[in-house]
């Protein structure tokens, strides 16, 4: 369960030195998620992998400090009794959940009668279908003031869409979608400082070539970055060398020397 006295988000291989950047992404994010929560309905967030779905629920319950949020990563193929046991431990009730569904349920409808919450599942695409339909049985009570939030990659979300349960109650299947070519270049200055004197033009030679407006991609190579700059602190990194760590598949050396011989330009 996250409240707002959580710790900040965590950035991906908690990399030092990162900030939080809220992006066109975020923003049409919070906008789908206020209309569901003012409808408090079933909303489905999807991205593809390493876009920032999971990043995006933390920054948007950071911006709204007075929505109680439940947050469930169920295991894959979970049961109904494990979502109602991780339920009850995410409502802070006291003791153990009921090992009598009948009797979990009850405690359950009462404590979420009181106060309107949003219970985000994360990685929803794993989930079995008699958890999607106890779900369905959450929302479709009229005690629990609940609006949920379904979190799924994009590559899995046929899974979800061939459940008729949540096709006719999810109300908005909201894709986030990867920072656009012009973002990139005012994104990463303020989400790192080591990209602040970075020249546009190198910063859209390495999204085009490597990260795709992908922020997990950019913290990636960030990482790589601070690491070069640990071991060789007087040596300006070779951009080959970095993205080849990332992935060995890539043949770029020749493509991103000839990059850094005619610009005369080398990566921070």
């Amino acid at each position: 369960m996250t409240s707002p006295d959580s710790a900040p988000p965590p950035h991906y291989l908690s990399l030092p030195g990162a900030r939080t950047v809220t992006t066109q992404a975020v923003r049409a994010a919070g906008h789908a998620l206020d209309d569901a929560l003012h409808q408090q309905s079933m909303i489905c967030l999807t991205a593809d992998p390493g876009v920032g779905k999971t990043f995006a629920l933390h920054v948007l319950c950071e911006q709204r400090p007075s929505l109680p949020t439940l947050r469930l990563l169920q295991r894959p193929q979970s049961r109904p009794d494990d979502l109602r046991h991780n339920l009850h431990h995410a409502l802070n009730l006291p003791g153990d959940a009921p090992h009598d569904a009948g009797i979990c349920d009850d405690y359950l409808r009462h404590a979420l009668a009181h106060t309107p919450r949003l219970l985000a599942v994360d990685e929803a695409h794993q989930l079995s279908a008699s958890c999607i339909e106890y779900l369905r049985y959450l929302h479709d009570d009229p005690a629990p003031q609940v609006t949920i939030l379904l979190l799924a990659s994009r590559p899995r979300l046929r899974a979800l869409r061939s459940q008729p349960t949540l096709l006719s109650r999810v109300t908005t299947w909201h894709h986030m979608e990867p920072l656009d070519a012009d973002e990139v270049l005012t994104v990463l200055p303020a989400f790192h400082p080591l990209w602040h004197n970075t020249p546009s033009h190198v910063l859209a030679r390495l999204d085009d070539m490597w990260a795709h407006g992908n922020m997990r991609r950019w913290a990636a190579l960030t990482h790589q970055l601070q690491a070069h700059q640990r071991r060789h602190p007087d040596h300006p990194p070779e951009p080959a060398t970095l993205l080849r760590r990332l992935d060995p598949r890539l043949a770029l050396t020749h493509d991103l020397n000839a990059f850094q011989y005619r610009t005369g330009r080398d990566l921070p």
